[in-house]
This record gives C-alpha cells, structure tokens and sequence, in this order.
C-alpha cells in the first residue's frame, strides 16, 4: 500500500512567513526612486591669446569645476534657463543620474507568502484540533469500554465466588439444596412483586394524567357551551353533546351550509382525493378559492405540508397567511426545488401507507414550464405524480393557473388531465371577480359518468377571511 504523503504544514508556514518578510525588506531598499543630474559650473578662461591660458585655466576649475551639484532632473529642466541672462551652455558639465529600479514583483512574491503562510498555520491548527478531538474521543471510548469490562468483570467473578460458596456449603451440609431453593424463590418472588409495583405505579399515574385531561377537557367543553350561548346559539347547544367544541360546532354548521347549497357540490369538492385545478382570467378569485379550499380542510384536520407561490409575500399574502403552512416557497428556484421533492415525497407515503391526509397548494403554475430546460422536462413528471400517486399517497393537491394547455402542462399527459378537477373562474373587467364558476372536469352523476362544462355558482361568503373568522369567533350567518 502507497503511503501517504503529509505535508509540513508547520515548515510551510514559518517558509511563507519568513519569505515574505524578505521581500518586504527588499521592497524597501529603493534609495532613490528619482531621476537626478550633476552639474559643475567651469567656466571658460577669457585669457585665450596670452601665454599663460593654461594656467588661468587651471586656477578657474580648481575654484569652480570641482563641485557638482545634485538636483532633480525635473527642477533642472525647469530651471535651467530661467535666468534672464543664462550662463553660456558650454560652461556647465552636466552628468544624468538615473533613478534606483523598484523590482515590484517582490511586492507579490511577499503577498503570496504571507498568504501561503498563514494558509499552511491555519490548516495545521485545523488539524492539531481535530486529532485532538478524535483522541479525546477515543480516550472516551476507552474508558467506557474499560468501566463496563470492570464492572461486568466484577459482577462475573462475585457471582462466581458466590457461587463456589453456595457448592461447598451444600458439599459441607451448612446448608440443605431445599434451603436454596427457598431462598431462590424468594428473590424471585420479591422481584416479581418489585416489577407489578412498579407497573401498577405507572399505570395509576397515566390514570391521574388522563383523568386530569378528561377534567380540562370537560371545563373546556362546558366553558364553550357557555361562549356559545352568549353569542346567540344556546337554542343549537342545548342539542349538542358537552364535549363537543366550539370548532366541531363551527364545522357542523359549514358542512350543512356546503352540502344545501346547489346540491352540495362544493362539498364533494372538498372530500374528493382528486387533484384540483383552478383556472380562469386574472381578478377571477382563483387564490381566494384555493385558499377557502384549504382552511376548510384544514379545519377538517388535514394539514397544509407546503405552499408554492411567487407572489406569497406579495399582494395575496394576507390570505396564504391564513393558512398554517410547514414549507413555504416563494421564488421560481426554491417552487422547481420543492416539485421534484414533492415527486420523491409523495412515493416515500406510498411506502409508508400514511393514513392522514395532507396538503400541497401550489399557485402560478402557467409559466413554469418555460424557466429552464431542466423545469420543462420537470413539470411533466410532476403532472403525472399529480394525476397518479396524490391519492395513494394522501394528498390533497390544489393547483392555480391562467390556461390548461400542453405548454403549461407538457406533452403527454392530456388523458391524465381528465382525471381530475377543473374549475373555471371567471372576472368581469379584470379585477372583479364573479360568482360564476363551470366545472370543466371532475364532476359525475349517479352512475359515475363524466358531466362537463357544468355550470355552477359560489356562495357570497365563500371567501378566505369570512371563513378563517368562522373558525375564529366571528361566525357567518349562513342565513343571510
């Protein structure tokens, strides 16, 4: 087997440390970072003619020539010929200094190191812990092992000797195999009634815990029977049996209202398993319907697991706030994610073979198709987990879109789309909605043939708010 290599962190790290303290020592030996000029003033002797030119020459350098003065190239060339009578150019001895180059690349070299350094500490002390941790928890792990060997140990070797004793008393007639017997019945026998003590305690404790609930619960039921005879329905109370709460009386009175009006269509709507789907203009009322639709289940006890909506914190937010929702999605990635988890769920409760129901109300289905290549092929699958696994796996699905076509829907599954409902609502100028609604699907007559294009009606207080104050002390007054 190939050994593993390990690198020297700890080298690395001072290596990296130390470079780049170099190079940021090198970065600062640039003495002189400008452009400079030398220039000696040696003037010309005027004795030109004469026999001792040479000599006068001699005397002008030695008193001028031999000092020069540094300056900045750029003062210089500035400066030079600002007298009003400038020197004579052959008078001055000019030399260039050039600038000291600056080696930049030092500058990243110790960036890099640095860098690399600190990396390399850092990674190690990352290390350092996490062998510290594994080896304090094998130095656990030992201990544990060590006190349960121990202990078992001693509990193995006292019954042993114990054990021994017992043989050589009865080998010495101390004691008579009658008398152990006895005694070995009585231990048994104590740890018998030890046992039903102990679960005849248990169970005088759950009966306290639930005749202390059976209490709550009575006070509960009476102190309801008396809110409700406040608000005007003592005469409905006085039939109703005491342990039936508010909320029950509530759903009672919705379910007669459902089931008188227009042949109770509404409420088969409500208890069918069938996926629903609502269609219809914009300011047609489509998500007030879902959400109606989904209070009164969930007042039934079928909870709502996740809605799916990108306009969730938008306009329509006071009515999905109704709902008691575990999962919220509100944004196309986060609605795309939460289908294709929606498929691997509902066949996971298929498995399981839940027998409570729950909900799944998604919104804006119409564009989804057409974010993506992976959402085009996505939603397909989706359509057909709707149509086939929702009732097997207890779900109650609602779906909002503008329009019931392949594009929205895929190609494929026109026949799947038959199997459930399909609800048309209708608006007059675009933002007023109308009680008008046609059943384009879902709905049969006795012999369980297909009725289409049903025409049907919404009763007035068929809204989201009424019907979350029904359930919150403001009950609707179904007769009016």
């Amino acid at each position: 087997m190939k050994k593993k290599f390990k690198l020297p962190l700890g080298g690395l790290a001072v290596a990296g440390l130390a470079i780049g303290t170099c190079c940021a020592t090198f970065m600062g030996e640039t003495v002189r970072p400008y452009d400079m000029v030398g220039v000696k003033f040696c003037p010309k002797t005027a004795n030109i003619r004469k026999n001792n030119y040479e000599q006068s020459q001699q005397q002008l350098d030695k008193q001028y020539c031999q000092y020069e003065h540094k300056m900045l190239s750029e003062v210089w060339g500035r400066k030079q010929y600002s007298s009003l009578k400038p020197l004579p150019e052959d008078s001055f001895i000019i030399r260039d200094i050039p600038a000291t180059k600056t080696t930049h690349w030092w500058y990243l070299v110790s960036i890099a190191s640095v860098g690399g350094g600190v990396l390399s500490w850092a990674k190690k002390c990352e290390k350092v812990e996490v062998d510290a941790h594994y080896e304090l928890e094998g130095y656990k792990t030992q201990i544990k092992i060590f006190g349960v060997n121990s202990r078992e140990e001693r509990d193995f070797k006292t019954d042993t000797v114990r054990n021994q004793w017992v043989g050589m008393r009865l080998e010495t007639g101390l004691i008579s195999e009658e008398g152990v017997n006895e005694r070995f019945n009585n231990l048994s026998e104590v740890q018998d009634a030890t046992h039903a003590a102990a679960l005849k305690q248990f169970d005088a404790g759950n009966s306290e815990m639930d005749k202390t609930i059976a209490e709550n619960r009575l006070d509960a039921a009476k102190a309801d029977k008396e809110r409700v005879k406040l608000q005007g329905k003592g005469g409905d109370c006085d039939t109703t049996p005491t342990n039936q709460n508010v909320d029950e009386l509530r759903m009672a009175e919705l379910t007669k209202a459902l089931k008188a009006y227009e042949d109770g269509w509404l409420l088969d709507l409500i208890n069918s398993v069938k996926p629903i789907f609502l269609i219809g203009d914009m300011g047609s009322a489509k998500t007030s319907m879902a959400v109606s639709l989904g209070l009164i289940r969930e007042n039934l006890g079928h909870k709502v697991h996740r809605i799916a909506d990108k306009h969730l914190n938008g306009e329509n937010s006071d009515k999905w706030n109704l709902l008691r929702a575990e999962a919220r999605h509100d944004n196309n990635s986060s609605i795309l994610e939460a289908l294709q988890d929606q498929i691997e769920r509902r066949s996971e409760r298929i498995n399981q073979r839940p027998t409570e129901k729950e909900q799944f109300i998604l919104d804006e289905f119409t564009q989804l198709a057409k974010i993506s290549k992976e959402a085009k092929e996505l939603i397909p699958l989706f359509v057909i987990s709707t149509y086939s696994d929702t009732r097997k796996a207890k779900e109650l699905f609602i779906g909002v879109t503008h329009s019931f076509t392949n594009a929205s829907f895929g190609d494929g599954v026109f026949e799947l789309r038959q199997r459930g409902w399909l609800i048309e609502k209708f608006s007059v100028n675009g933002e007023t909605p109308i009680p008008r609604v046609v059943i384009r699907t879902g709905l049969k007559d006795l012999d369980g043939n297909n009725l289409e294009d049903v025409e049907k009606t919404l009763p007035s207080w068929f809204r989201p708010e009424l019907i979350h104050g029904h359930f919150n002390d403001s009950p609707i007054n179904f007769e009016n």
